[in-house]
């Protein structure tokens, strides 16, 4: 069996923009391959992008929008530039997402089943506040998602001249961690129970509530690098349709990564649920 993709981007800012970008020339570079056309290695349900965010003039120095972006929904923008470019099918949803019926309706299953696939959606978490991450933590632990891949990425901002001495080293940090979830088993955790201070944290409001949401402003230089590597994952999924790593820290300071890798346990335990006979058939990881 064969995976049959959804890719659901939510969050289409400084990290979001590039991660997408890139997507969709990693989707666009297999896709092309010879015999693709006729013997697919995967099929791709659509990409989706959700976001609530309208380009300002200040989003033009770190994010991939120009100036006749201005007052535009990002999401259209970022649509149809790279949509349209690399002839991909491309939705995007222009609002805040705050509920689970919102997000079940936005990350749905195919309405038809194809012969030698199974549905794997993939939902990114590109966010700057955590109760985002609680929504999504949320997702991904019902019951009636069976399978689910879900990437979060997460970045240090850069600490005031009042908070540290050391403004200059600031900044330059960041996490990515992938949730799997398959036959409806968890087989790795998603990023709230890895960093359990998301769970946790109860003050932080969802964008566009009518607070304003205090942020530290980020690097360019870590924003790339986090989509970069999350971009990894997602190559590795359609060119193997493996992961291999559950956490990667990094820095771009000091341009390298620590990723946590899957243990031989977990492979075992994937295996054991992966070949019990599940209608979906199996992904390797």
């Amino acid at each position: 069996m064969r995976p049959y993709f959804s890719f659901t981007l939510i969050g289409t800012g400084a990290t979001g923009s590039h991660f997408y970008r890139s997507l969709c020339q990693d989707l666009r570079s297999h896709m092309d391959k010879p015999g693709f056309d006729k013997k697919p290695s995967f099929k791709l349900e659509h990409v989706m992008l959700i976001d609530g965010d309208t380009v300002e003039k200040k989003n033009l120095g770190n994010q991939l929008f120009d100036a006749e972006d201005i007052g535009e929904r990002k999401v259209i923008s970022l649509a149809e530039r790279y949509g349209e470019h690399y002839d991909l099918p491309v939705k995007y949803y222009p609002e805040y997402v705050k509920d689970l019926e919102t997000l079940n309706g936005l990350v749905s299953i195919p309405e038809h089943s194809e012969r030698h696939f199974f549905f794997m959606p993939v939902l990114i978490g590109m966010v700057d506040n955590n109760a985002t991450r609680r929504l999504i933590d949320d997702f991904f632990y019902q019951e009636e998602v069976y399978n689910l891949i879900y990437i979060d990425t997460g970045v240090e901002g850069v600490a005031s001249a009042e908070n540290t001495r050391n403004v200059d080293g600031t900044g330059f940090g960041g996490q990515v961690v992938i949730g799997f979830k398959y036959a409806g088993q968890v087989i790795l955790e998603p990023v709230g129970r890895v960093y359990t201070n998301i769970l946790e944290d109860q003050d932080s409001p969802f964008p566009g509530c009518g607070v304003q949401l205090p942020s530290q402003p980020q690097r360019a230089a870590t924003n790339k690098m986090a989509a970069q590597l999350a971009n990894n994952i997602v190559n590795n999924l359609l060119h193997t349709f493996g992961i291999y790593q559950h956490v990667i820290n990094f820095n771009c300071q000091y341009g390298g990564s620590s990723p946590v890798l899957i243990s031989k346990e977990t492979m075992k335990e994937f295996e054991m649920i992966r070949d019990g006979g599940t209608e979906e058939g199996g992904a390797s990881v």
